[in-house]
């Protein structure tokens, strides 16, 4: 008999708003209007761009809050209250019914939209399912859940408020509540803080002013989940007490139905004020930093201490956590008490152990001082050091359960060089990553708690294990990424770029030119092209120089891009791959020295990867761009005060109007690049003398 009256109330409103013909008229419109949104992003070759700060979020949340209060309005007609009034527990009947029929509509919106979505994006060369799996769960987390959310805000509110002053109220609370609400509280292009109340309130995407990241994905953290399921527990708190002071429940029925839901409200309240990684839209946050916590190099940042062995355990969830134990020896000739070693500042230490037992410890920026106290470490004296640590809030480095991106050049394993892991380089503040590879071999034993697919350099030897040599250190990615062998190269590359690797042979056969030229004109004859290539777009909107994110190891390339949406235009052909040849150059050398000297190494990459460029019948355009920029940045103080920078500025561009600066032979690029490679406080000078001589021939 229940479950009858239940079904008749349901048909009722169904019935009643199909008849009103304004409904029926909006939900069409809405789907119209959607259609044309996925046309237009088809017509732009975009399938993510089309998710991100749709309209049709803000048509759906609109619709379905007047849905609320208008079926709630229609309760206030006295023909239904007399068709109710003689059943028991209607308003109960009615409100579950009109709360299923609404979230059946908006089920099936949420189908509609994700089978027309496949029907246009799902192509021979763009059918990666991990993605579309992701595109499903956007739309329900995104489109879905908010329109329930503002139809209960609505229902709710016309039960508290008669009259047509609730239309008032509700256009506030849509105001603040939708994804563009930053517009109202005036937050964007504020210098961003950790208390965003645009982002508290906002019930749809996080981050609609910033761009997809194709390796991370979507933002679909479990907080974003979390956030929905704490707002409609607080809602139906609000309702059961509203229904048991209009007598609509009785007193056991409200303690009843009230303690799971404050129970979920709790639960999710103190899971929301946790800290946790996700994109924000604080790009500038690094910069920042590092602007405030200026580092001079010297020898004291290099440990006397040598670390021989890591036996890593990662938990990947809403944040890193780690469990690093490092075998370890004094290399120094004398007893120790403390030792300085490096860390991200990202990465908050809980505690450290040597050989079991707690030490004390102070983390400061990107450095840790561990105390030893009476126990004093002797020379040759091997230790067992043991990190426990957690965190990681960056938008360039990610470690929970969506997306895994550990590079070996940062500083996310304690490292004896305790060097900070960002530099801000030239008058533009260009943001600079401080190569932290070992350069020297060390034993890795990885084990990983995730359910994501892991690429790493280490060899996998069973379930979420990994160990292997490596003089390179450890990375790790995971996330929207796929792969695929060819000619015996691994490429790595995210979803989204499906088709740029339908044909690898470009990708091949450039590398392969690029190598081969470096090999042969400066010498290096370790120089080859990797087992695995990645493709990782590892730099956000703040980072200005396309080169940093680009390394070159002895058993992989990270080939770094710009955070984007899916590549409209293929990437890897005669027109951009110019501008990729400063950059694997630059990648190839700025890992060698400890102490790196950026503007050095970046003229030397742009200069010869110019005349790489020229040999391979290349584009310059780019490359003759960044050349000026770089020149323009140069000042004494970045050439150590030993050479004039108006001097040194004239001298380089009279060699680059010479035609010997386009032949990658020229003993110009061979002596500068001795001089990387073997740095002396005298290589401006050198380098001055060099160019002067060979513009006065």
């Amino acid at each position: 008999m229940k479950s009858l009256m239940f079904i008749n109330c349901y048909t009722f409103y169904l019935k009643i708003l199909i008849r009103t013909w304004i409904i029926p008229i909006l939900f069409l419109g809405i789907f119209v209007f959607g259609l044309y949104t996925f046309l237009l992003g088809k017509s732009l070759n975009d399938p993510t761009l089309i998710l991100i700060a749709n309209p049709i979020i803000l048509a759906l949340m609109a619709c379905y809050l007047f849905v609320g209060i208008y079926v709630t309005k229609i309760d206030e007609k006295d023909e239904i209250y007399e068709t109710f009034s003689i059943i028991k527990n209607a308003m109960l009947y009615k409100t579950l019914a009109k709360w299923l029929l609404i979230f059946s509509s908006i089920v099936i919106f949420a189908l509609l939209f994700f089978a027309l979505y496949l029907y246009i994006f799902f192509t021979p060369d763009f059918n990666n399912k991990t993605y579309f799996l992701s595109v499903f769960k956007y739309i329900c987390l995104y489109w879905a859940l908010p329109s329930f959310i503002m139809f209960l805000l609505g229902n709710l509110l016309s039960t508290w408020i008669r009259g047509k002053f609730v239309y008032l109220v509700a256009l506030i609370i849509y105001s603040i509540t939708i994804p563009m609400n930053y517009a109202i509280f005036r937050t964007e292009g504020n210098i961003p803080s950790t208390f965003r109340i645009d982002k508290i309130l906002s019930l749809g995407e996080p981050n609609v002013t910033r761009i997809y990241n194709s390796l991370y994905g979507f933002s679909l953290d479990l907080i974003y989940w979390n956030k929905m399921i704490l707002v409609v527990s607080l809602l139906a708190v609000l309702f059961l007490v509203t229904w048991k002071k209009r007598e609509v429940i009785s007193k056991n029925q409200l303690q009843i139905s009230l303690l799971p839901m404050l129970l979920i409200f709790i639960a999710t309240t103190v899971y929301a004020i946790q800290p946790f990684q996700s994109l924000t839209d604080d790009d500038g946050k690094t910069i920042r930093y590092y602007r405030q916590h200026k580092i001079k190099e010297d020898g004291s940042l290099e440990s006397p201490v040598k670390f021989k062995k890591y036996d890593i355990a990662l938990r990947t969830k809403s944040n890193l956590n780690a469990l690093v134990k490092i075998q370890a020896v004094n290399m120094a000739n004398k007893n120790i008490k403390q030792v300085t070693v490096g860390l991200f500042h990202e990465l908050h230490v809980e505690q450290i152990k040597m050989d079991d037992k707690k030490i004390k410890f102070k983390q400061k920026n990107d450095s840790l001082t561990l105390y030893f106290g009476d126990n004093a470490w002797q020379p040759n004296d091997k230790r067992v050091l043991e990190f426990k640590y957690r965190g990681l809030q960056s938008n360039l480095y990610f470690g929970n359960a969506q997306a895994v991106y550990l590079p070996n050049y940062m500083p996310w394993l304690p490292t004896e060089d305790s060097r900070p892991a960002f530099n801000i380089v030239t008058k533009y503040h260009y943001l600079h990553r401080v190569p932290h590879q070992p350069n020297e071999k060390k034993l890795y034993h990885l084990k990983v708690d995730g359910t994501n697919k892991l690429f790493t350099n280490l060899s996998e030897n069973g379930d979420g294990n990994w160990e292997g040599i490596s003089s390179d250190g450890v990375s790790l990615f995971s996330g929207q990424l796929s792969s695929k062998v060819d000619d015996g190269v691994e490429y790595v590359y995210p979803n989204t770029w499906q088709s740029q690797f339908k044909h690898t042979d470009t990708i091949q056969r450039y590398l392969s030119d690029v190598a081969q030229a470096m090999k042969t004109t400066l010498k290096d004859g370790t120089l080859k092209i990797p087992g695995t290539i990645y493709f990782v777009p590892n730099q956000n909107i703040a980072d200005g120089i396309p080169y940093e994110g680009t390394w070159w190891n002895d058993n992989y390339i990270i080939w770094g891009f710009n955070q984007r949406d899916y590549p409209a235009e293929p990437f890897f052909t005669v027109d951009y791959l110019g501008d990729f040849t400063p950059q694997l150059v630059f990648a190839k050398t700025k890992h060698l020295p400890k102490q790196d000297d950026f503007t050095f190494n970046i003229l030397f990459a742009n200069a010869y990867g110019r005349a790489l460029n020229s040999t391979l019948k290349l584009p310059n355009d780019g490359t003759d761009v960044f050349i000026d920029t770089i020149l323009e940045s140069l000042g004494d103080q970045s050439l150590g005060n030993n050479v004039d920078a108006l001097e040194m500025n004239q001298q380089f561009n009279t060699w680059l109007r010479n035609k010997e600066s386009l032949n990658p032979k020229s003993p110009v690029y061979k002596k500068w690049n001795s001089l990387i490679q073997h740095p002396t406080s005298q290589k401006w000078n050198k380098l001055y003398d060099l160019l002067k001589q060979e513009n006065s021939k």
